[in-house]
């Protein structure tokens, strides 16, 4: 009728990886999607991808994660696969479907061929219509490597608060995770790689007085078994320290959090964080890098400690201030509350803003 709108059609987002079993990252994001007029497909990429190529109406493809579709330990596998994805990206784009990546990393963590990565994510930063950086460094870092990308947009990544239900008990919590019930217990959680510092972190504990360091729990899986055994040779023999070499499920990380005074972070690269959202997320200060994203979230004094990375005694010090402060909870607190602010149903109705811009034809066009 006259003066009457069509209703628009129905956006349908295909993400890559559309699982992240050991992350709800993606769960988080996606689930309000449906209050904005978005489909998500979740299946099996090889179940997605002829709908993906073929389907009618608007589709995009919301890159994630990539490296494991490509990086192989021969050249030519690596090289393969990687043009291979950029071919079907261009595939994509020829059958009228848009891409959007999530930045979540500058560069691959564990790469074979660290030249085709570069090549693989400047192409993906360039093809994209949308990039979206977790904070106003992680962009700057964005350009700074593959150059101006004038279409990344800073979107926060997600807390996690009250993901797993209230605050557990403390005193319950280190009953449960056989650690001392008295004095500070320092915690570092995640995946166990190398550019996360564990090495630096175990020898600035080792150098903390014995009476004041407390307990320090590393709790995580690695993935190289000489790395696992390397961290397991530095950590014996060092007093008030446990290595747990596990998957610790995102269900168990709230009992881990309520058990410790502090997170340490002691990186020496980072783009985007989830432990360290975990972190502020379940009311728990932060020893984190003092560049970038991080230091956009933790604040000297108020909501954790800062050190320079690769920067003699700076990891010491900070650990010496964290352990020196009368009152971690209370930093702890303004940590709870500064990432109150990045609550999901925003960060969802952001993205699918930006996926409505890049739908949305230029005046050129």
């Amino acid at each position: 009728m006259p003066g009457q709108h069509a209703p628009a059609r129905t956006l349908t987002v295909y993400p890559l990886p559309p699982q992240l079993p050991t992350n709800p990252y993606l769960d988080q994001l996606y689930a309000p999607m449906a209050a904005h007029g978005i489909a998500v497909r979740r299946g099996r990429p090889r179940h997605e991808l002829p709908q993906l190529l073929l389907g009618r109406g608007p589709r995009l493809l919301h890159l994630h994660f990539f490296d494991e579709l490509t990086q192989r330990p021969g050249r030519v596998a690596t090289a393969l696969r990687s043009l291979a994805l950029l071919a079907l990206l261009r595939l994509l784009r020829l059958c009228g479907v848009r891409l959007v990546w999530t930045a979540h990393n500058l560069a691959p963590h564990e790469v074979y061929w660290p030249a085709w990565g570069f090549v693989l994510y400047r192409a993906v930063a360039r093809s994209s219509d949308a990039i979206i950086a977790h904070s106003q460094a992680a962009r700057q870092a964005l350009e700074q490597r593959y150059g101006a990308l004038p279409h990344c947009r800073v979107i926060p990544h997600g807390n996690y608060v009250g993901l797993y239900g209230p605050p557990r008990d403390r005193a319950a919590s280190r009953v449960a995770l056989g650690l001392p019930a008295h004095g500070p217990v320092l915690l570092n959680f995640g995946a166990l790689r190398p550019y996360k510092g564990l090495e630096d972190l175990i020898a600035a504990f080792a150098r903390q007085p014995a009476g004041r360091r407390g307990f320090l729990l590393i709790a995580g899986a690695a993935k190289d078994a000489a790395y696992a055994a390397e961290l397991k040779r530095r950590a014996a023999g060092v007093a008030g320290l446990r290595l747990e070499l596990r998957f610790v499920p995102d269900a168990e990380l709230p009992a881990y959090l309520a058990a410790a005074d502090l997170v340490v972070l002691p990186y020496h690269a980072l783009l985007t964080s989830g432990v360290l959202l975990w972190a502020l997320s379940c009311a728990r200060p932060a020893v984190a890098p003092g560049f970038g994203p991080a230091a956009e979230l933790v604040r000297e004094g108020v909501t954790g400690f800062l050190f320079t990375p690769g920067q003699a005694g700076s990891l010491d010090q900070a650990l010496a201030r964290a352990l020196a402060h009368p009152d971690l909870a209370a930093l702890g607190r303004n940590g709870l509350a500064a990432a109150q602010a990045f609550a999901w149903p925003e960060i969802a109705r952001l993205t699918a803003a930006c996926y409505r811009e890049v739908l949305t034809p230029a005046p050129s066009e």
